[in-house]
């Protein structure tokens, strides 16, 4: 029987970061799709049906967190791990938070195994955040 691989859906649209991450997750076992932008995520993610979202919150055309909040409305057991390098993220966190939604946050850059660290844990052994967001150190 074959092993069953974690699908990970990265949206990031910088390519050489989207393609070191694709690269890093599948020499590490993940099942992964990449998408630059929302309207790619979208159109992926229904046949893909990823069980983590790893996203840059910063993206041309949909922020990151309401690519988020839509991929966690069409598969609520979706893991959402944020990427962020910016302070001005703060904001749009906020406004996800008053909707109810947390998720877990990568400062940008993140070393490649701490990242691995972070999507190997299992859901019962990640923190819960009373505020609704997890800050990933």
């Amino acid at each position: 029987m074959a092993e069953r691989h974690v699908k990970i859906l990265i949206v990031e649209d910088e390519a050489v970061v989207l393609h070191t991450l694709q690269l890093i997750l599948q020499q590490h076992g993940y099942e992964v799709r990449g998408a630059r932008d929302g309207h790619e995520a979208f159109a992926v993610a229904p046949a893909f049906r990823p069980e983590i979202l790893l996203c840059d919150i910063n993206l041309p055309d949909i922020d990151g967190i309401q690519i988020a909040i839509r991929i966690k409305h069409e598969f609520p057991a979706c893991r959402v791990v944020l990427l962020s390098g910016e302070i001005s993220s703060a904001e749009l966190l906020d406004e996800a938070k008053a909707k109810g939604y947390s998720f877990e946050v990568l400062a940008k850059p993140t070393e490649p195994q701490h990242l691995l660290n972070v999507l190997a844990a299992q859901k019962d052994q990640r923190p819960h955040a009373s505020s609704g967001i997890h800050r990933v150190k």
